[in-house]
């Protein structure tokens, strides 16, 4: 279940009195409960199957498993320790460490990306919630305006699959074919996802015109908490049909050999910060409003273990209805669908449509899974527009709704930046983003320089003597300083050099991107990345402080009394 804490705060938080004091959560279950939300959200339900399909089902959880607990988990103990000690936001908290103080500026930017691509998912998830509401599935036939004359229905008499029974059956499948392995055309749904929800045109090259379905989506934001049900349905329905248990054995058996493939680990490592939110600022900023003394280590732990089952579910039901349209169709799992962002497009509705009033099911469940979106949403965009504002407090005073005013003003610059990922080639622009601006090599880069900031420059071990004395804890110590100062930096930036140097050009189904195009997917990494060395030279060049105020971040008076103060509050 999520929580959505940003746009809500006075109902989770209480104000302090002192106007520069941190406000503080009032429940002790609130930041997990809030990290859970932007942790477990499209990036589990949208992004982990088609990524682990496209790597080879089974081999790519060993990757991913090791990722989360070598990686993430270490990380997202020195992002949140290092926003809960000083009980600050994304700029306040780097600040401590002046030399490093880039990370926030980095951070700020891969949020700029999220806001801009992150929307366009949910529109596709509200053309599919708008289009359930029809008395006949738009995706479960041919005659709709967008059809082509390859098109095969999801139930056609003339074009109908016979089982072993000889009894017609459903064909949700991407290329279909008859039991001698003729193809006879495209799904309704595959086509309904390329030409009724993304007009998608030849390449990136051809923009083409701006889909008016899609952009009126991008106006509505609300909250809400969202239960996991549904997706559970989804999955006890998959595991029932009818050769189910052939995508069940290619989404748990490992391909041994797959592991070789250093794509599969690159892809793993990518997709576990990308869903967990670390290098992002969201956590960062969440654990920013928890008291000194807060058991944070315990939330994390739970906040990785919830955001990895939520994966391994939301897999459990796509992988069984691959496994089932494989098995009707005498096909590999490699040859039942294209991978791809519209993995679950195709094999979530198909699921649904063969449940009884899959109308029903259709809109409960994208009406979830838009809900899902809105809460991680709403925290990417508090967590960027509160870093402008705590670096520049007099946003927050320059007017009576200064803070209302500031957030109107961010959220319409990014609707009006992201119309062109709502145009016939959007989905080409939306891939770039999604594959170098919030993830690839610059959040490696990030996470890097994340751990040489306190594994070196500050100091593993002195940080870790400041979590003693939050929370008193040191069983994990030893383990966790080591990944700081060694195999952290090291296999992060390894990943990043290979993204670099050696990563496959990016590609969209058959469509392989120019070389104009991946020099844009680099430039746009950059924007990100080179924020860190920058502003470290200039602070080099410009600041007359010993480099020892440099490198090491101070635990003021102020700090101090800040902490006393919040203790006090909570005992009272």
């Amino acid at each position: 279940m999520e929580q959505n804490t940003n746009s809500q705060e006075d109902d989770s938080m209480v104000t302090n009195s002192k106007e520069k004091k941190r406000q503080t959560w009032s429940r002790p279950w609130d930041f997990y409960m809030s990290s859970v939300g932007v942790s477990i959200g499209l990036g589990n339900i949208w992004r982990f199957p088609y990524m682990c399909f496209k790597y080879g089902g089974g081999a790519f959880l060993i990757p991913y498993l090791l990722t989360l607990i070598v990686i993430v988990f270490p990380l997202m103990i020195l992002e949140v320790s290092l926003s809960q000690s000083v009980r600050k936001g994304l700029a306040a908290s780097w600040a401590t460490i002046p030399l490093f103080k880039g990370i926030s500026i980095a951070s700020a930017m891969i949020l700029f990306h999220t806001n801009l691509s992150y929307p366009v998912i949910l529109t596709w998830v509200f053309k599919y919630l708008v289009s359930s509401f029809s008395s006949n599935l738009p995706w479960m036939s041919c005659d709709n305006e967008w059809n082509t004359e390859h098109c095969v229905s999801l139930w056609d008499p003339e074009k109908q699959y016979l089982d072993e029974t000889n009894n017609a059956s459903m064909i949700p499948v991407s290329n279909v074919t008859n039991q001698t392995g003729q193809i006879l055309g495209t799904s309704s749904a595959e086509e309904f996802w390329n030409y009724g929800v993304l007009r998608i045109s030849n390449g990136l090259s051809e923009i083409g015109r701006l889909n008016g379905e899609l952009w009126s989506a991008k106006v509505i934001y609300v909250t809400a908490t969202l239960p996991l049900i549904l997706i559970i349905i989804v999955m006890v329905r998959g595991v029932t049909l009818e050769g189910a248990s052939v995508g069940i054995y290619y989404y748990l058996k490992p391909n041994m050999t797959q592991l070789e493939n250093p794509e599969v680990w690159i892809a793993a490592a990518t997709q576990v910060l990308y869903s967990s939110g670390v290098c992002a600022a969201a956590v960062l900023t969440l654990g920013s409003y928890n008291n000194y003394h807060h058991n944070f280590i315990r939330d994390v732990t739970m906040i990785a273990f919830s955001n990895s089952f939520a994966s391994f579910v939301c897999g459990f039901a796509v992988f069984s209805t691959l496994g089932s349209m494989a098995f009707r169709q005498n096909l590999t799992m490699n040859e039942v669908v294209q991978s791809g962002p519209g993995l679950v497009f195709i094999a979530y509705p198909q699921a649904l449509a063969m449940l009884p009033l899959p109308q029903l099911w259709n809109v409960l469940f994208f009406l979830t899974i838009l809900l899902l979106g809105f809460d991680s949403q709403f925290v990417y965009v508090e967590s960027f527009c509160a870093f402008f504002m705590d670096s520049y407090p007099r946003l927050r005073n320059f007017h009576k709704y200064s803070r209302e005013i500031f957030f109107a003003v961010c959220n319409a610059g990014f609707c009006l930046l992201g119309i062109i990922f709502v145009t016939e080639g959007g989905v080409y622009v939306f891939e770039i983003f999604n594959t170098f601006g919030t993830a690839g090599w610059s959040v490696f880069f990030v996470a890097t320089c994340e751990f040489v900031a306190v594994g070196w420059t500050y100091g593993a071990d002195r940080h870790w003597d400041e979590i003693n004395r939050m929370v008193g804890y040191s069983r994990i110590r030893f383990v966790v300083t080591l990944v700081w100062k060694y195999i952290g930096p090291a296999i992060c930036m390894t990943i990043s050099i290979y993204y670099v140097t050696a990563h496959s050009p990016l590609s969209y189904a058959s469509y392989v991107y120019p070389p104009w195009a991946q020099a844009i997917c680099h430039i746009v990494a950059t924007s990100s990345a080179m924020c860190i060395p920058l502003y470290a030279f200039y602070l080099v060049v410009t600041s007359r402080k010993p480099w020892s105020q440099l490198r090491r971040k101070v635990n003021t008076e102020e700090t101090k009394h800040e902490n006393i103060i919040s203790e006090e509050e909570e005992m009272l």
